[in-house]
């Protein structure tokens, strides 16, 4: 006979209450490039010291803690190896969480620090703390928007891996991505898709570095950049429009002006998908729910229920189709067409 041992409700609060120190050591042990330095091999703290320019008593009690939840193994000799979860450190491996753990618990933190100010005010703690929106900052600061690029580049391989399967692509003859970024997401459908062209439409900051991408990818013959404001307008008469985490960073006010330039681009047949979290009704755990709060403090955009969102499609003067789940909770495709 076994007997189950329960954790007391202020046990379990505590551990809440405590979960953003092992935030802030995966931070720390991102920052130092640790996970790269163990790849393939053991060392001891004295060695890592040496490689991360830390002091090896200190760095010791960092590892032991982090090794105590998976992150990071310790043996006998002292020394300290990568578990499957730290490989997810590393810098050189598809879909690596590096970026996000140095973007989240760095440029992303003092928001959550000054969180009551979006509580009280209904404003966003980002731009209370930086003086200017979180778009701005990365645009003026490109050390950090780069680091922010490469936490997308993980978020863009979730979505190649869960969304694509998903969706058939084998009618559309023109797709543009709005908001897309590096190109990564439009090229692994156009891989899937080869009747296709595809456009990648986003600020011309970040088209002039996307076009050298799809140059290197050797997609220059299928796809293209744009530069615009999808607050003003988006390319015209593409078969589907594709807004991958894009309408989450906006308010209501602002996501219904980016649909209805949508709707004003497009052509009798064109669909639009928007890839996003759909956040269930009542008690239900899910990760959209906590995704939204960093919208709160980040963006002053929102996380929305199916509803919301129908209620938002149609006051551009659009339908929503259907909604296709995907592996991922927080990337649900909601297809989207004209009312």
């Amino acid at each position: 006979m076994t007997t189950t041992s329960t954790i007391s409700p202020s046990t379990q609060m505590m551990q809440m209450i405590t979960g953003f120190w092992t935030s802030c050591c995966i931070y720390n042990a991102a920052k130092l490039d640790v996970a790269d330095f163990l790849h393939n091999k053991a060392l001891s703290c004295d060695q890592l010291a040496k490689s991360t320019h830390t002091d090896a008593s200190s760095l010791y009690r960092m590892m032991r803690a982090l090794a105590s939840v998976g992150i990071f193994s310790e043996n006998e000799k002292g020394e300290f190896s990568n578990t499957t979860l730290s490989e997810t450190l590393r810098s050189d491996i598809p879909g690596s969480m590096k970026a996000m753990a140095i973007a989240q618990l760095g440029d992303h933190y003092p928001a959550w620090g000054n969180l009551l100010y979006s509580l009280k005010t209904g404003n966003t703690a980002f731009e209370k703390v930086e003086g200017m929106d979180v778009w701005k900052y990365y645009e003026t600061h490109p050390i950090e928007g780069l680091n922010f690029m490469k936490a997308m580049t993980g978020s863009t391989n979730a979505a190649i891996q869960n969304v694509i399967p998903m969706y058939d692509f084998s009618s559309a003859n023109t797709i543009v991505d709005i908001g897309g970024g590096n190109g990564a997401f439009l090229m692994a459908i156009l891989g899937k898709a080869p009747q296709a062209k595809g456009i990648v439409f986003d600020e011309e900051y970040v088209v002039d570095e996307t076009q050298k991408t799809i140059e290197e990818k050797g997609f220059s013959t299928r796809c293209s950049v744009a530069a615009g404001n999808f607050f003003e307008a988006v390319t015209e008469g593409a078969d589907v429009y594709l807004m991958k985490h894009v309408l989450h960073d906006w308010n209501d006010v602002q996501s219904e002006l980016i649909l209805k330039n949508c709707a004003k681009a497009m052509h009798a047949g064109s669909k639009i998908l928007v890839i996003e979290a759909v956040i269930p009704t009542g008690n239900t755990l899910h990760p959209g729910k906590f995704m939204d709060i960093n919208m709160m403090a980040m963006t002053g955009g929102k996380e929305r229920t199916q509803a919301e969102y129908s209620v938002l499609f149609a006051q551009a003067g659009l339908k929503l189709e259907r909604i296709i789940h995907t592996n991922s909770p927080t990337l649900s495709i909601l297809e989207v067409i004209q009312a």
